[in-house]
């Protein structure tokens, strides 16, 4: 198993641009790029991520947007919203496909406090197929990842997207994310663990009060082991990235005493005799 960074873990404290020499510079091979806005979406800015990824002797396995940019608009009933943020997924795509990128990470409709019209599964499945499409035009897979505040924020729905998508979507399984939707991420890893090609790594401590602390992979106390090894009795062969908020931490070598704690606790696991 290979483990790596997002660079969304650099939000704020480092541009993409200079995370990506940071990361190579501490020996890590892969990554998830998470472009922040607009501009980072245009092909000169690209071909500058381009540059430093192959210095840095980095690979990217995904790409990861700011969704709420134009995700949601992939799913309106207006044809201009959705034509346009259509547009701009494919930007991303492109980016994508330019970086190396095997997958696109979506966190697709919103549930903001539960007032979005028209998220009903029956008349969005089709439109994600599209999307799935669209992303494979650039060689790229389709991901959604299970958010709280999102489409995707209960284990069922993934089983009824699975069903009525025929498989067409994968799922990227965020940790902080299940734990802030009230459930374990292996809850997630039961409902849909032969779909999901991606991880990403936050660490969870159930609190006295009924609160949860977040914290820096392996810093806390969720058990990690298990949900490794119930990745590998599901089929698992992808990477597991730390992509943690940046006020997790205060200084960037904290990141890499995380990397190497979950490495420590990848060999514990199933995937010991793999772990890179």
């Amino acid at each position: 198993m290979d483990i790596g960074l997002s660079t969304a873990s650099y939000f704020q404290k480092m541009q993409i641009e200079d995370a990506i020499p940071d990361i190579g510079a501490h020996g890590v091979q892969l990554c998830e790029v998470f472009l922040n806005t607009y501009s980072e979406y245009e092909p000169a800015f690209v071909e500058l991520l381009a540059e430093r990824l192959a210095k840095a002797n980095l690979r990217v396995f995904s790409i990861h947007p700011m969704s709420m940019q134009f995700e949601p608009q992939l799913f309106s009933i207006h044809p201009r919203q959705r034509e346009d943020a259509v547009f701009l997924f494919e930007r991303v795509l492109s980016a994508g496909k330019r970086l190396g990128a095997q997958c696109y990470v979506m966190h697709g409709p919103a549930r903001l406090f539960g007032g979005v019209k028209n998220i009903e599964l029956a008349r969005i499945a089709p439109i994600f197929i599209d999307l799935a499409e669209r992303a494979a035009r650039f060689g790229i897979q389709l991901t959604l990842e299970n958010v709280s505040w999102c489409v995707f924020n209960e284990p069922e729905f993934g089983m009824r997207l699975q069903a009525m998508t025929d498989g067409a979507i994968k799922h990227t399984l965020d940790v902080k994310q299940a734990v802030r939707s009230g459930h374990d991420p292996m809850d997630y890893i039961h409902a849909i663990g032969e779909h999901i090609v991606n991880v990403h790594l936050c660490d969870a401590t159930p609190l006295a009060s009924g609160g949860v602390h977040y914290d820096m992979p392996g810093f806390g106390e969720y058990d990690f082991v298990s949900m490794f090894n119930l990745l590998g009795e599901k089929g698992y062969a992808g990477p597991a990235f730390i992509e943690v908020y940046s006020d997790m931490y205060t200084k960037i070598p904290v990141l890499y005493e995380s990397l190497e704690r979950v490495k420590s606790i990848v060999s514990r696991s199933c995937y010991g005799n793999g772990l890179r």
